[in-house]
């Protein structure tokens, strides 16, 4: 017996999980057979054909590729090999689709402290940055100091956080070269002290670090930051080193040379194998990863190519033994581009392959998706550690999830709801209205995540093999299940959440959000009757003795799976917006953060307004508005910069379905309260036209939108019912 059986047998899991039918049953048994801890006899037998060896076989390769960045050689390189992979199995079909992409390419960066030396420091130029010199889409640009332009030598000021007061008591820098602590949770996002940097006359950034608790010493960070002049990224211990010299000797004075070229119409691809199904071969079940990296990228996410090369090998050599017949079509799916590659103007410039083969796809896979197993990052070893592995799923598998993590009786496994925007599972679900499990992420990894850290010794074989075991059980039930695996109440209950919230926030707009809540009634409401009515369904087919009285129930059941599909498309893509704090732009129901910050500006309006205008109060009350939570440790003039590189921005992936939740700038009042150059008369009357003539409006908006889409989702399931 495979490693994975031996593993639930040697733990003595008396977990016996009896299927039921709400709304989906993951294949019955065949008669005469017995279920094991939860699992089918087909279900066993093909998880014990998982070939460990070979997945880590694959990793080892993937990772020994180095870099692939979006549109680079090394990555069209790994992605062939992908395709030559899947060419190699017995499927149907194997496609390869390019895209567009703006290809960023380092040739290496050089740090020396001349003024100690020429003492080495480790370094590289951050991802959609320029470094010292190079080509701009065939133009040269130097940043260099010397005659050719191409070593730039200049002293270090530390910078601390890099906040508006660390430059201001720096005054103008002249030059000098910014030494800046990241601090996600300070500054939103690198490219706000970088401006920062950059506006005060720095000639270079120089970043060390990521947030508290993930600060490794020796980790060198890589991320798209997208400056204008040169950043670089060095390691918390480097930074130490410069410190202490500064200390010790006054100044430091470093050299740096590197170079970078950008090409802003490079070409990216997606590699797709085909299994096609039996019986339905229009609905899908895919399996997915990213081939680019940063750095190795072994974790993230050469691990989930692996897995997914593993998952073609499995199920396509079961297929054509003839001890397994996949019902619905499986897609074996490697993107490119997933953490970088927008073109020149993209903010939210990371998931690029998959928007792209999400939107390629809308009228087949996406079309008849039944699920999108997502995997990103699935061999850490240090993943577990100090608390649960977690899945990253949409509401609709709640149960779904929670039985393959109760029946490969892996306890240390949780899932939380819903996708999130910075893997592949928010472009096939918020973008294609589909269902994603992302796996697996978890405590441990984050001080070694883009960064040369993520490299194969780090990896290990029984994570590995647990998420090739989650993957292959997922898919099976995922594809044979005779109904879509999919509840709804749980998405249902999650706005309604929400909702309830937002008519405290929001309490001038109670008859709006009681319009909304009655069409998400409905919704819920017709969600049970198709949980009810997919039960009977169950009952009857597993009861039908004939093929014709099979193949009626049958008629039934894809009338009812087309349906349910067909209203989660409507019901995901308008239900989640997202927005929220830069460093993650979080999902979150449509109109929560216009509610939100409609909430904290009326509470800063009532402070103003009360006996005495209570000034701090508002103060507080405006650091809650979502610009703010970066906005109040900036300068004016690179808030202005900022917020229009979010907002006025070419080819914004959040724009699709209007997801993308308006910001309002409030900074301006905030500031002038602060320094007594806003009256308190002037800081209400600019705050009352916010509140009145773009939040109110914008949350009016949203929320009749999300009335009018959920009523709109509830047609298909009516029509399937009546």
């Amino acid at each position: 017996m495979r490693r994975m059986l031996r593993r639930i047998i040697g733990m003595g899991l008396a977990v016996l999980f009896v299927v039921t039918a709400m709304p989906a049953s993951y294949g019955a048994p065949a008669a005469g057979s017995e279920q094991l801890y939860g699992l089918t006899s087909e279900e066993i037998s093909l998880l014990g054909e998982i070939d460990y060896d070979h997945a880590w076989e694959q990793l080892l390769y993937l990772s020994s590729l180095g870099e692939k960045t979006a549109g680079s050689d090394e990555e069209k390189s790994a992605q062939q090999y992908v395709a030559d992979e899947l060419s190699k199995m017995s499927l149907d079909d194997v496609i390869e689709e390019s895209f567009r992409v703006a290809n960023w390419k380092h040739y290496g960066t050089t740090v020396k402290i001349v003024s100690n030396d020429d003492e080495n420091i480790d370094a590289t130029t951050y991802g959609d940055c320029p470094s010292v010199w190079g080509l701009d889409n065939g133009d040269p640009y130097y940043f260099g100091t010397d005659e050719t332009g191409k070593v730039l030598v200049a002293d270090v000021v530390d910078m601390g956080y890099g906040t508006a007061a660390d430059f201001e008591a720096a005054g103008p820098l002249d030059g000098a070269i910014a030494l800046i602590h990241r601090d996600d949770n300070t500054q939103g996002w690198p490219n706000v002290p970088v401006v920062e940097a950059a506006l005060n006359g720095a000639s270079a950034a120089m970043f060390y670090g990521y947030f508290t608790g993930a600060d490794h010493p020796d980790a060198i960070k890589q991320d798209s930051v997208f400056s204008t002049i040169p950043a670089i990224s060095i390691s918390p211990n480097s930074a130490a080193r410069i410190q202490e010299l500064m200390a010790r000797d006054g100044s430091v004075t470093i050299a740096i040379e590197g170079r970078v070229d950008f090409d802003p119409y490079a070409e990216s691809v997606n590699v797709a194998g085909i299994l096609l199904g039996s019986t339905l071969p229009d609905e899908y079940v895919v399996i997915s990863g990213h081939i680019d990296t940063w750095w190795d990228g072994s974790n993230d996410d050469c691990s989930s190519i692996a897995v997914m090369l593993e998952m073609a090998r499995l199920f396509s050599e079961a297929k054509k033994a003839g001890v397994y017949d996949n019902k619905r079509t499986l897609v074996f799916c490697s993107v490119g581009a997933e953490e970088t590659g927008g073109p020149d103007g993209t903010w939210f410039n990371w998931l690029v392959g998959s928007y792209e083969f999400v939107s390629a796809h809308q009228d087949d896979i996406m079309n008849g998706l039944v699920m999108e197993l997502n995997l990103d990052g699935g061999s850490f070893s240090k993943i577990g550690e100090g608390g649960k592995v977690w899945f990253e799923i949409s509401w609709e598998v709640s149960s779904f999830v929670r039985d393959a993590i109760v029946d490969l009786g892996y306890m240390d496994v949780g899932y939380y709801v819903p996708t999130w925007t910075w893997t592949d599972a928010w472009s096939f679900a918020a973008k294609g209205g589909g269902t994603a499990v992302q796996m697996v992420w978890g405590p441990g990894f984050d001080p070694y995540y883009h960064t040369q850290f993520d490299a194969i010794e780090l990896q290990s074989e029984d994570m590995l093999a647990m998420v090739a075991e989650f993957t292959t059980l997922m898919a099976i039930r995922a594809e044979s299940a005779l109904i879509v695996p999919l509840d709804f109440v749980p998405a249902c209950d999650w706005a309604a959440g929400h909702l309830a919230t937002e008519a405290h926030l929001v309490p001038t707009q109670a008859a709006e959000i009681g319009k909304a809540t009655e069409a998400l009634s409905v919704l819920k409401g017709l969600v049970l009757e198709v949980n009810d009515y997919a039960a009977e369904l169950e009952a009857m087919y597993a009861s039908a003795t004939t093929d014709s009285e099979r193949a009626a129930v049958a008629e039934l059941v894809n009338e009812l799976n087309r349906a349910i599909i067909d209203m989660r498309r409507i019901f995901t893509p308008y239900t989640l917006g997202e927005g929220g704090m830069m460093a993650s732009w979080e999902p979150m129901l449509r109109s929560h953060q216009h509610a939100t910050d409609f909430e904290a500006v009326n509470t800063a309006i009532q402070t103003l307004s009360s006996n005495g205008g209570q000034v701090n109060g508002a103060i507080k009350a405006l650091e809650r508005v979502r610009t703010m939570e970066w906005g109040m440790y900036c300068s004016a003039q690179v808030f202005d910069v900022v917020l229009a590189q979010m907002v006025d921005c070419y080819m914004y992936w959040g724009g699709d379905f209007d997801q993308a939740q308006d910001y309002v700038d409030v900074q301006d009042v905030y500031l002038g309260l602060i320094d007594g150059s806003v009256p308190r008369d002037d800081a209400l009357a600019l705050l009352t036209d916010i509140s009145d003539n773009e939040l109110e409006p914008w949350f009016v908006t949203d929320i009749q939108t999300l009335e009018r889409e959920w009523t709109n989702a509830a047609t298909p399931l009516e029509t399937v019912l009546s």
